[in-house]
């Protein structure tokens, strides 16, 4: 090979350092989307911790592959130890990160409570002014001593929907179909506002179902390429082992169980069978 000769090992060396850096501007930019959604703190805030686990989520991705491309760069550079040192340190640390996303689920737990406790709150107030307004109603009707000042009162109110003119012109018949009309609207606004199709509930709901499923997927996208201390398998390659063992430990007390089991039958069906053979010689006499 001449010296004008392209060296064979630059493309790799050139690919590898690519992957570098692409690598870590991946997880300086998670940092940094992550920082902008939590700064400034206000933990305990249902709006705060909704934007913090919103911020993990959605930049998981970044992370990921971040994750994936070190692993790769590792592989294409297996002789250099920085390298291999770097993925250890974040196969390590991929292995927090799999906690980090498991915690997200009793943390969105939490959210999702809070974010009903508000919902209820407002439920609760939306249905004290809706019950004031119609007592307040109920007295201008009850305190009205003609139909002319019973139409000064509610125009007064300016109420919704209670016209004076449909219905009976007397008063008594006026006033108990205004109470009527006054009692179905109030039961009408109590089945809306506790609804349980109500838009800021079915956004907890879905809200918690995205966070539960996202968290467990990138849990165990993460545990893929994390590795503890001194272990040469990843986490997840760990879980899964045990797993088989376990099941394997199962299945094998079953069949031990079964075989069991199986091996007692016929003595017990001896026994039984001695028992009801078993007479005297001569028909009298105490058994030998």
């Amino acid at each position: 090979m001449s010296l004008n000769d392209p060296d064979p090992y630059l493309p790799r060396q050139t690919l590898a350092d690519v992957l570098a850096l692409i690598a870590l501007a991946l997880f300086v930019t998670y940092v940094v989307t992550i920082l902008n959604a939590v700064l400034p703190l206000a933990v305990g805030q249902p709006a705060w911790l909704t934007s913090l686990i919103s911020a993990l989520l959605d930049g998981a991705p970044l992370a990921l592959v971040g994750l994936g491309l070190v692993h790769l760069l590792a592989y294409l550079e297996p002789e250099r130890l920085r390298v291999q040192a770097r993925r250890r340190a974040l196969a390590r640390w991929a292995t927090g990160a799999v906690i980090g996303f498991l915690l997200l689920i009793p943390l969105q737990a939490v959210s999702a409570f809070q974010g009903y406790g508000l919902v209820a709150t407002s439920q609760s107030s939306a249905m004290a002014v809706a019950t004031e307004r119609a007592e307040e109603f109920r007295r201008a009707i009850g305190a009205a001593t003609s139909v002319e000042d019973l139409q000064q009162r509610i125009a007064a109110l300016q109420g919704p929907g209670l016209r004076l003119s449909e219905g009976p012109q007397s008063l008594p018949e006026l006033k108990q179909a205004l109470n009527e009309r006054l009692h179905e609207s109030l039961r009408s606004s109590r089945s809306v506002i506790h609804s349980p199709w109500r838009p800021e509930l079915w956004a907890i709901v879905q809200r918690t179902l995205r966070v539960l499923l996202l968290a467990l997927v990138y849990a165990l996208a993460f545990a893929a390429g994390s590795q503890r201390r001194d272990r040469e398998q990843s986490l997840l390659r760990e879980l899964l082992a045990r797993w088989d063992r376990l099941r394997a430990r199962g299945l094998r007390r079953r069949l031990e169980a079964r075989s069991s089991a199986t091996r007692e039958l016929p003595a017990d069906m001896a026994y039984f069978h001695a028992l009801s053979v078993v007479s005297e010689p001569h028909g009298s006499g105490p058994l030998p």
